[in-house]
């Protein structure tokens, strides 16, 4: 093992050695200070108002390229939408109409900067139709051939067929019971009064449209219940509040409306899919390219 050179420690004890003056001493601390200022110029600089760290204000729901979105206009937005106290409305609440003011003051701001006109009395309102009426232009300035619109057809078929309606039942079964022989003794014929089940009253008011039927049931026992022809039994079904049966009574359909008579809807759907789009694509660039802060307890 290598012994350290006497003079080097002595040098290295030296440097450190507040009674004697050393130069190299001094201007590793001149280093040091000169870093820690660094660093503290750094942290303000990118800490200020203005800046894409900076604090929103407490009066601001959120900034947009330094442009305040007031708490209070928030606020009213929100209750006059969901007539509501502030205070009752749910975190997603708050954050759709945030994210619709934020989107409005984007396109005021995308309109300013097209030269469109500022000195209408609804400023802002004209701005933002007049920045979304030139995205909607744009998307109409090409029409679509006939093997798109057959595509877009085919793809969306169930839009351009008549409402199915169903005639059906949804049981409940006993806790007591065993629900496949119930199944099994309804698909012999038996009555579900004399097997003891109960309604659950969400089907009982005869035939209606398919999709009231599964607003009623749910998405989850509709999803059983639409594949079920007429007369069948569902198998038992087990949800939160227990074990159901759904009893299909009559199943009509849809029936599809063919593509020469849908053609015209098949096109304002295809150009208003398009521009919705378009719009969306828009606003992810518009906000992709802003300073966007928005405040702690809203985020």
């Amino acid at each position: 093992m290598t012994e350290q050179d006497p003079s080097q420690a002595h040098r290295a004890t030296a440097t450190w050695d507040i009674h004697q003056p050393v130069a190299r001493r001094s201007l590793l601390l001149a280093a040091l200070a000169a870093l820690i200022g660094l660093c503290i110029a750094g942290y303000g600089l990118f800490t200020a108002q203005g800046t894409r760290t900076a604090v929103v204000p407490a009066e601001d729901a959120a900034l947009v390229n330094t442009v305040p979105i007031l708490r209070a206009d928030l606020i009213a937005q929100i209750t006059a939408l969901y007539n509501v106290p502030f205070a009752q409305t749910s975190p997603a609440q708050r954050q759709k109409v945030l994210d619709d003011m934020i989107r409005e003051e984007l396109y005021v701001q995308r309109g300013i900067e097209m030269g469109l006109s500022n000195d209408d009395i609804d400023v802002r309102q004209a701005l933002v139709q007049a920045t979304e009426g030139q995205i909607a232009q744009d998307a109409m300035t090409s029409k679509p051939s006939e093997d798109e619109l057959r595509a877009w057809y085919t793809n969306h078929a169930a839009r351009y067929a008549s409402e199915g309606l169903v005639t059906l039942h949804e049981w409940r079964v006993p806790s007591t019971m065993d629900p496949h022989g119930a199944v099994a003794k309804l698909r012999g014929g038996a009555s579900p009064a004399s097997l003891g089940l109960t309604t659950t009253g969400r089907v009982d008011d005869g035939e209606e449209f398919a999709f009231a039927a599964e607003q009623h049931l749910g998405s989850a026992i509709f999803a059983i219940a639409r594949t079920l022809q007429n007369g069948a039994v569902s198998d038992p079904i087990a949800m939160p509040d227990g074990i159901h049966i759904v009893q299909m009574v009559r199943n009509t359909r849809p029936v599809p409306t063919p593509y020469a008579a849908a053609r015209d809807q098949v096109l304002a759907d295809f150009l208003a899919d398009k521009v919705a789009r378009l719009q969306a694509g828009n606003q992810r660039f518009l906000k992709k390219r802003a300073d966007i802060k928005i405040a702690a307890d809203l985020r």
